[in-house]
């Protein structure tokens, strides 16, 4: 059955999840698939409407970045490769850490500043993901607000307190509850791409005909 009419997520994809979770690759890559699947679930596999892509970011843009620290995100992208939706894909051990759930709110914040402008819906969602537990950020086009407002870290002359952002990311994607925040987001997205189309077709029809 489809996103749109389920009212759960599926036993198959579930599966995916608990398998690829148990292999023994190094960090985020065990996930890039069964998120890719996930994605690809919500917004119809058989549509063209939409479609997922991995994206990789050259490193030497970011050079205080271990190699462990490779960043791993997917786009969600309209059929004119505008963004839709972000996602971004950390392993289980980030939620556990103070400086590791620093960085992955401003590694989420840097996909907004690359990638807001070129959104063609009034919203750009995105989905930080430590693991299962995810975050949810949106984006307003129009004013380049992001919601969650950025934490600024207590003081730069010492370290993070342990609890900082402690409890941010505290949906399951893979419960009823991260499947019902899904259906909003997806439902969200779907609405306005009806919309934008509609007003697009009526900028067509509203431009004078011109006779050479």
């Amino acid at each position: 059955m489809p996103f749109s009419t389920d009212t759960s997520w599926p036993d198959g994809l579930l599966t995916i999840f608990d398998v690829c979770r148990q292999e023994l690759q190094l960090l985020e890559n065990r996930y890039c698939g069964p998120y890719n699947k996930l994605l690809t679930y919500c917004f119809g596999p058989d549509s063209f409407d939409f479609f997922v892509a991995p994206q990789t970011l050259s490193m030497e843009f970011f050079p205080r970045d271990a190699v462990s620290d490779s960043i791993v995100f997917l786009v969600v992208f309209d059929a004119h490769r505008r963004p839709v939706l972000i996602a971004e894909i950390k392993d289980d051990g980030w939620i556990n850490k103070a400086d590791l759930r620093f960085k992955a709110d401003n590694q989420m914040r840097q996909r907004y500043d690359s990638m807001l402008g070129d959104c063609p819906l009034p919203r750009l969602w995105g989905l930080s993901l430590l693991g299962t537990s995810l975050r949810v950020y949106c984006g307003d086009v129009v004013t380049g607000n992001i919601d969650p407002v950025f934490k600024e870290r207590p003081t730069r002359d010492r370290v993070l307190p342990s609890d900082f952002l402690k409890g941010a990311w505290n949906i399951d994607i893979l419960s009823q509850e991260g499947f019902a925040k899904m259906k909003e987001i997806v439902e969200d997205i779907i609405g306005g791409s009806v919309a934008q189309k509609v007003l697009d077709s009526a900028s067509i029809l509203q431009k004078p005909i011109t006779y050479s």
